[in-house]
């Protein structure tokens, strides 16, 4: 298969110099069209650059100029030349992420055409005893499956997409995330081992009193903050893939209103932010958006890079540096198995049994559907089983 282009390409002298030429299908008339370029200076530089030609035509002009590339070049490539025209740069963006973390370390070092039907289900199989979710079995195999279906054709690369048939393994969990509520101890608690100025602290009190998804809280700048009005303007979230990024849905976009405790602790937050900057001096680390989206960390001595945008994030640290996800998982972990779901659902089951409608804690969740909320968040608390049982009691006392 990597010889064909060789019979493809022909190679002529004209004048002093060498062109290439090679055959590029048929118009609509069944005329046969041809691809033709001169001016090299010898027969090799003229062949050598009709074969690279040949190729990119071959493969729909986005830059694949070998038969035969490793997975990780080809996806990169499909990256930035197919899927970045097809899909939002949320989704381009997301679709990186799961690349990252699932496909590249088990399948990057392959050839293409070495990615057979078996080798898929292997790996698929193998991400399953690793303990992932059926969601992230689903995600990881759409989006090799969708890449691949682009090296049959146009690309001609393969024949055949080796992602067709394979299944996600009934065996794989449905949810592995863990979810549970935080009580006022708890989180008091969590609050001791991180005090105000400590770098989960804004974080940990941002997703309890808001109910906001850990990227959306991540992401969050000060732009974003109205503390007269009581606020936040969800508009973006960081991956994590250190890529800014829209937010999760359309339904996402929204405006969450904060209570007056949130808000005294955000105006104590925002001076003591001002006051680090002051005292770092230019060792102070200013945070970019850069035009690719990825996230940029600098000193503030050192000029921004071009493009780039200046970003006020609520969530830094004491030098200035964003938080991590990871930084936060280790604390709550070690604080009683929390995660940052943990949150969103202690949000949401609180709002519930305080008697808040489902459309209502939807709305401030950035649920795109109350059905989501109910199924997700809505937790079978003691409380809720109570309140069912008493509205049955009332029923039966009524009836004839």
């Amino acid at each position: 298969m990597a010889n064909k282009s060789v019979s493809q390409v022909r190679t002529r002298p004209r004048g002093k110099t060498w062109s290439y030429i090679f055959e590029a299908g048929r118009d609509e008339g069944g005329k046969r069209k041809t691809i033709e370029k001169g001016g090299f200076p010898t027969q090799k530089a003229a062949y050598e650059a009709g074969v690279a030609a040949y190729a990119d035509w071959k493969h729909g002009n986005v830059g694949i100029t070998s038969e035969k590339i490793l997975l990780k070049d080809y996806l990169e490539i499909w990256f930035t030349n197919v899927a970045s025209t097809n899909v939002r740069p949320s989704s381009l963006a997301h679709y990186r992420e799961v690349a990252k973390l699932w496909i590249l370390p088990h399948l990057g070092g392959k050839y293409v055409q070495e990615i057979t039907p078996p080798v898929a289900d292997c790996w698929i199989r193998k991400l399953l005893r690793e303990g992932y979710s059926k969601k992230t079995l689903s995600l990881a195999l759409s989006v090799l499956r969708q890449s691949l279906q682009y090296a049959v054709y146009p690309a001609q690369l393969i024949q055949g997409n080796p992602c067709l048939y394979v299944k996600v393994p009934k065996a794989a969990p449905a949810n592995l995330v863990k979810r549970t509520i935080i009580t006022k101890d708890m989180f008091s608690s969590l609050l001791k081992a991180c005090p105000f100025g400590h770098p989960a602290h804004i974080p940990f009190v941002l997703l309890y009193h808001t109910g906001m998804r850990i990227g959306e809280v991540l992401g969050l700048a000060w732009e974003d903050v109205d503390l007269d009005g009581k606020t936040i303007s969800v508009r973006r979230q960081l991956l994590a893939s250190l890529v800014f990024s829209d937010p999760k849905t359309p339904a996402s976009n929204r405006t969450v209103i904060m209570d007056d405790l949130l808000v005294e602790k955000l105006r104590q937050w925002r001076a003591r932010q001002a006051a680090d900057e002051l005292a770092a001096g230019s060792s102070y680390v200013y945070i970019y958006r850069g035009k690719d989206g990825r996230e940029v960390q600098q000193s503030k001595g050192i000029p921004a890079p071009e493009g780039a945008r200046r970003m006020f994030l609520l969530c830094t640290q004491k030098n200035g540096r964003s938080v991590g996800r990871a930084r936060l998982r280790v604390i709550l972990r070690a604080e009683g198995g929390l995660n940052c779901h943990s949150f969103r659902h202690t949000h949401a089951t609180a709002l519930i049994e305080a008697g808040a409608t489902p459309k209502g804690v939807a709305g401030r969740l950035g649920h795109s559907s109350v059905s989501i909320t109910q199924d997700l968040y809505a937790h079978n608390t003691r409380a809720l089983q109570k309140d069912t049982a008493d509205l049955f009691a009332r029923i039966m006392q009524t009836s004839p």
